[in-house]
């Protein structure tokens, strides 16, 4: 938490200053791009502290199933896009608007370094435990067997319903090592007295039966 304060903190910083100095010339070019990249570095070095940690090692379980969706992926590539476009069009603007295009670039180059950190380190899962599963995606999560309602599967896609009406599912093309996880979700719904449905039970013999 206090990582992420701090990194945060330094970003206003570096865009109040670019803005100040963009309205009054408060900066020179050279000295602004200097303090920009200095800045920049400990942002993107904080950025990246905060999922090697030791406080966050901990929250993280050893024995998981790292779990990417095509939208973990299209999310952070739209959102990398979007800034180098930005900084781009500051960039050719060829005004003072310029001087805040360093953020635009900082911002996306931090996001390719904690999207192949999160990769790289197994940082988005599905961990199960004897009485609840454990989420890790934009946040970590629970769900526990006592607030699901049914579990449903079907074209290759788990649904966890929950008495709330909420419900999280988990798309098995995108699980890591799926014959231990199938295994797995099979014991833990027979730990927790949870039944698929005919076609859901038809279904997932036959997807368990092809590993």
């Amino acid at each position: 938490m206090i990582i992420s304060l701090l990194s945060n903190a330094i970003l206003m910083v570096m865009v109040v200053i670019s803005m100040i100095s963009f309205w009054n010339g408060y900066l020179s070019w050279k000295d602004l791009l200097a303090l920009q990249a200095i800045m920049g570095v400990a942002f993107v070095f904080l950025s990246c502290y905060e999922f090697t940690n030791v406080s966050y090692r901990a929250d993280v379980p050893k024995e998981r199933f790292a779990y990417f969706p095509y939208s973990f992926y299209m999310f952070r590539i739209l959102k990398i896009s979007l800034f180098i476009s930005f900084a781009l069009m500051l960039w050719s603007s060829g005004t003072r608007v310029k001087f805040l295009y360093p953020i635009c670039l900082i911002i996306a180059f931090t996001e390719i370094c904690v999207t192949i950190l999160k990769v790289y380190r197994r940082l988005c899962f599905v961990s199960i435990y004897a009485n609840y599963i454990l989420f890790s995606k934009s946040i970590m999560y629970q769900v526990f067997a006592s607030d699901v309602e049914k579990v449903e599967f079907r074209h290759g896609i788990f649904y966890f319903i929950q008495k709330n009406g909420k419900s999280d599912d988990v798309r098995l093309v995108h699980i890591e090592k799926k014959k231990e996880f199938l295994k797995d979700i099979k014991d833990w719904l027979e730990r927790n007295n949870i039944s698929l449905n005919t076609d859901s039970k038809q279904l997932f013999e036959q997807i368990s039966a092809q590993f």
